[in-house]
């Protein structure tokens, strides 16, 4: 995820941000504004953004002062709230009213929230190495997707909750302020081109008074803000350079994140300073947490490392491997001289010069190779999938649904733009087809969209495949260090002698994806029919995105227009050359090593799913005969899964 979230709060947490985060991440001086910080830091000064400046009466891109910055987030007034004050003290205002003139509601102790948006790698590297016109394109990028970013905040995550214990939500009218803060570089000195976002949850209700915006609601749509982050600035930065996209494995068994094509993996590793001494600290953290014992013997914590455990351990290893702040001021100029000249001295000049040539020339091969091609029905399966088994107890809300379609985009279409809506219809698509609405309808806040939750019509059986214990032989075991007469703990065979491994929960976006892969390709399989339970996906196919799945129809360009119709060449119902092309090129862009073991789990899946299909389907054809229903149908559904009529290129003969 690139976009990291913190609240901000009145006292010491406001305090840091004015100190350090904002001066440059230097050491300010106890005495001194903040803007001669910036200068000694070498980074620009804040700028205000956002729909809601209007009301406050500041203007998009004026410069933040420390004082507006003090009565927003450190006092949450008004940011001219002494100026307001003033002016009604001279109008012979009482002081209370002069206070009341100039503050924002009732006084909060979360005023802010701090978004840091940086691009991925890849991204930041051609930022630092690349000449002034790649620099300026990039940065405008970064720019663009921050402010889309935002606007998608105040309208669908920005909520504010009136009446008796907040059970009206309602959107601020006027939208948000913003004020926004741009750094260049990491902590370790490598190149980090990333913004601070200071968000205030002040916003304006329909009543025309001030209210708080719900934060909780708005930590949920981090993740879903993250994705819509990643996927903007990556296909502007495509659109403006001419690369292309491709993804990468950082962890294994995690999510591959997104990159520029053609930059080489060392130079990556190059800026992962961090990122390595975090790993290391965490392996000693995670070997700490399973070998620790209380007083009697027992285990202290868990026998093995679940996956929150390993994240709040990975916290941990961060926090204390953070190098000091750097107390030398560098011009940007002064810190891409520093970094290429290191750079240079790693990999060579040539390599540092050709950096945008290498991406455009693996993007000529890749945008040949993969077409960008979205299926709704096959993206709505793979989001789906991968959402319920993602979520503890398969239960998912919609900003899930909403971050996967995101990330499944940037996936799909290497860099490449698409519709803005196209995120929001894979997302219905999936709630038409695959889940199943089970809020409880008695609480009002389960009728708002958001709160609504969901699971699929799929079961654990359908979707997960079984996994098999690897071999261990019994009579090679390695017992873990420090743990004097403790059983031993068997080794597995592809594991060096004298290493332990930590026992570690299995990832769920590994089982994610192979649950995606099954119903992917049980849904495939049904399209190859051409008949019977075929037609009805096909059908639905049609009615969800034709202008994709049916081939332009034939114009004959030297046609004798008689003024009589020539008969149409008959269609068929389904593109199949885009289908076959677009597995080839999902195949590519999942980049899954498959093991044989894991092949032959997801075959007796499929196989398994299939018979439990065949066998649901008779037994609903048994109870409709009786008038019984499966399962409750809700009334917004019934357009959705109403069947369609075939027409003159639909139903069983077409395409003959």
């Amino acid at each position: 995820m690139t976009m990291d979230i913190e609240l901000v709060t009145v006292g010491q947490r406001y305090r840091y941000y004015m100190r350090q985060v904002l001066a440059g991440h230097g050491s300010r001086p106890a005495r001194g504004s903040l803007r001669e910080a910036q200068e000694e830091a070498g980074v620009p000064a804040g700028r205000w953004m956002g729909r809601g400046l209007a009301v406050l009466g500041l203007t998009e891109g004026e410069e933040v002062t420390e004082e507006q910055l003090r009565n927003l987030f450190g006092e949450g007034r008004h940011p001219d709230a002494d100026r307001i004050e003033a002016e009604q003290l001279a109008a012979g205002e009482s002081e209370k009213a002069a206070k009341r003139a100039g503050a924002l509601g009732r006084r909060v102790k979360v005023t802010g929230a701090d978004l840091v948006f940086r691009p991925p790698p890849t991204v930041y590297l051609m930022w630092a190495f690349g000449d002034e016109e790649t620099r300026r394109v990039i940065e405008a990028a970064h720019e663009w997707a921050i402010g889309r970013v935002l606007e998608w905040i105040e309208d669908q995550a920005a909520i504010i909750r009136i009446g008796a214990q907040g059970v009206r939500e309602v959107r601020p009218v006027h939208g948000l302020a913003a004020a926004r803060f741009r750094h260049y570089e990491a902590r370790s000195g490598r190149p980090l081109l990333h913004d601070h976002l200071i968000l205030s949850l002040r916003g304006l209700r329909p009543d025309g008074k001030w209210g708080a915006v719900h934060s909780t609601t708005l930590l949920r749509n981090t993740v879903a803000a993250s994705a819509l982050y990643d996927e903007l600035v990556l296909a502007a930065v495509c659109e403006g350079l001419g690369v292309a996209t491709e993804p990468r494995t950082v962890t294994p068994g995690r999510r591959p994140v997104m990159e520029i094509a053609g930059v080489p993996r060392e130079l990556i590793a190059w800026t992962a300073r961090r990122s390595d001494q975090i790993t290391a600290c965490r392996t000693e953290l995670e070997r700490e947490y399973v070998t620790a014992v209380d007083d009697d013997g027992n285990p202290k914590y868990a026998p093995q490392v679940s996956e929150r455990a390993r994240a709040k351990l990975n916290k941990m290893a961060a926090r204390q491997t953070r190098p000091r702040k750097r107390r030398t001021a560098r011009s940007l100029a002064e810190l891409r001289r520093i970094w290429r000249e290191s750079a240079v001295r790693r990999f060579g000049a040539a390599l540092i010069d050709s950096l945008l040539d290498l991406a455009r020339t693996a993007a000529a091969a890749i945008l040949v190779r993969v077409p960008a091609v979205i299926d709704l029905a096959l993206a709505a399966v793979e989001v789906a999938a991968i959402v319920y088994v993602m979520n503890k107890n398969g239960t998912f809300h919609h900003h899930h649904l909403l971050a996967e379609a995101r990330r499944h985009l940037a996936l799909v279409l290497r860099g490449c733009s698409r519709p803005p809506d196209l995120d929001e219809r894979i997302v219905d698509t999936a709630i038409a087809t695959h889940c199943a609405d089970i809020t409880d309808s008695r609480t009002l806040r389960a009728r708002t969209r958001a709160h609504r939750l969901y699971t699929t019509h799929w079961t654990d059986t359908d979707l997960l495949p079984t996994r098999r214990q690897p071999a261990i032989p019994d009579a090679d075991h390695q017992l873990p260090p420090d743990t004097d007469g403790a059983p031993a703990t068997p080794r597995l065979p592809d594991q060096a002698s004298g290493e332990w491994e930590i026992p570690r929960v299995p990832l769920r976006y590994d089982r994610a994806v192979l649950a995606a892969g099954v119903v992917r390709e049980k849904l495939r399989t049904t399209l190859t029919v051409g008949r019977g339970r075929g037609y009805d996906v096909v059908a639905h196919q049609q009615a969800a995105m034709p202008e994709q799945l049916l081939p332009p129809s034939a114009v004959e360009p030297d046609r004798d227009d008689d003024g009589q119709e020539q008969e149409a060449e008959p269609r068929e119902a389904v593109d199949f050359t885009e289908l076959r092309a677009l597995r080839k090129s999902r195949t590519d862009a999942e980049s899954l090593d498959l093991t044989a073991e894991q092949l032959r789990h997801i075959q007796e899946a499929h196989k398994r799913a299939g018979e439990g299909a065949r066998e649901r389907t008779a037994r609903f054809a048994e109870q409709e005969g009786t008038g019984e229903l499966p399962r409750p149908v809700r009334a917004d559904d019934q357009q959705a899964h109403r069947p369609q009529q075939p027409g003159p290129h639909r139903g069983p003969g077409a395409g003959r």
